[in-house]
């Protein structure tokens, strides 16, 4: 009897795009799915506290369910409302469903990842079961929790468009909120050492960098889309971060994408080493430079293997 996937997403509105990646993937791989989400406070309203109370009735509404029905079923959450909390949370209320960290060292400050929610978490040892999307949480999530069982999967990507035209002009594009991760001197100096005809940079709580035009606002889905779209090629110029789903969204919607070689782009861009950028802006400017050189059969390549490899590993999981 085949197993049944219920993807639980309690960030409704902040990882829409992300569970409908997840749902894509699973249903070509093969499995069924279901999906329960609810949106978190910011977007939805409401305090807190009930946004975690309905996380946990979700969790009760999805134990009664699998009381009622003679067919298996996998759970897995899409984000951690409490951090390793709720590792505790899901042992009380649904035994043996999968948590997804995707940042188990947060970029900003976030409630249950410090050593007492930790050492808590350790103590279900192997009965914690967590899904990771690169190598980099993966490593974090072992130093912290030892004996968890642990699934590393790549990030779960859309079947990519095909047959869109490149933009007139070369512009590279920074998107997403600011964080103290960004690289602004790095920044800076692409924009020193570049030759393209426009750069800039879309996100809320964004500075003024020198040498881009800033649009400092939050950006909705259909326009972000747009604006990758829109793009030559989109730079992720961060210090650190585990996984991004901008890097998947571009290669969804046919943009070539440029990162750091010490990243979790690595495994997404392996077959275009060229893609991955050093330490220096000088690497940078010839990583975009390799980028809005790339046909447009060869994007397409890049894309149809990172699907591939996402339904693959999906799939046997």
């Amino acid at each position: 009897m085949n197993t049944r996937t219920v993807v639980l997403n309690p960030l409704g509105a902040a990882l829409l795009h992300y569970r409908r990646e997840l749902v894509s993937v699973l249903e070509a791989s093969g499995q069924s799915t279901d999906v329960l989400e609810f949106p978190e406070p910011s977007a939805g309203g409401g305090s807190r506290s009930r946004w975690v109370l309905r996380y946990v009735e979700a969790l009760w509404e999805l134990r009664r369910r699998g009381r009622t029905t003679t067919r298996p079923s996998r759970v897995v959450i899409t984000w951690p409302v409490l951090g390793y909390l709720d590792l505790h949370i899901i042992a009380a209320c649904l035994p043996g469903a999968w948590l997804t960290v995707h940042d188990p060292v947060p970029l900003v400050r976030s409630l249950g990842y410090g050593p007492v929610s930790s050492f808590l978490a350790r103590l279900l040892g192997r009965h914690a079961k967590i899904i990771v999307l690169s190598e980099a949480a993966a490593n974090e999530v072992r130093k912290a929790l030892p004996a968890a069982t642990l699934a590393l999967l790549p990030h779960p990507i859309l079947e990519p468009e095909t047959g869109r035209s490149r933009p007139a002009g070369d512009v590279v594009r920074v998107l997403g909120q600011y964080k103290a991760d960004r690289d602004l001197d790095l920044l800076r100096s692409i924009a020193e050492d570049g030759s393209a005809s426009h750069y800039a940079i879309t996100g809320r709580g964004w500075p003024a960098v020198e040498g881009w035009h800033v649009d400092d606002r939050f950006v909705p889905e259909d326009e972000l889309d747009d604006l990758i779209r829109s793009a030559s090629v989109v730079l992720i110029p961060y210090r650190r971060f585990f996984q991004s789903g901008i890097a998947v969204r571009c290669l969804e919607l046919g943009t070539p994408v440029v990162g750091p070689r010490n990243s979790s782009l690595r495994e997404l861009l392996a077959t275009h080493e060229e893609l991955l950028a050093g330490e220096r802006s000088q690497d940078w400017a010839r990583a975009t430079t390799a980028a809005i050189d790339l046909s447009a059969d060869e994007l397409r390549e890049l894309s149809r293997v990172a699907r591939d490899q996402a339904k693959e590993l999906w799939g046997e999981f």
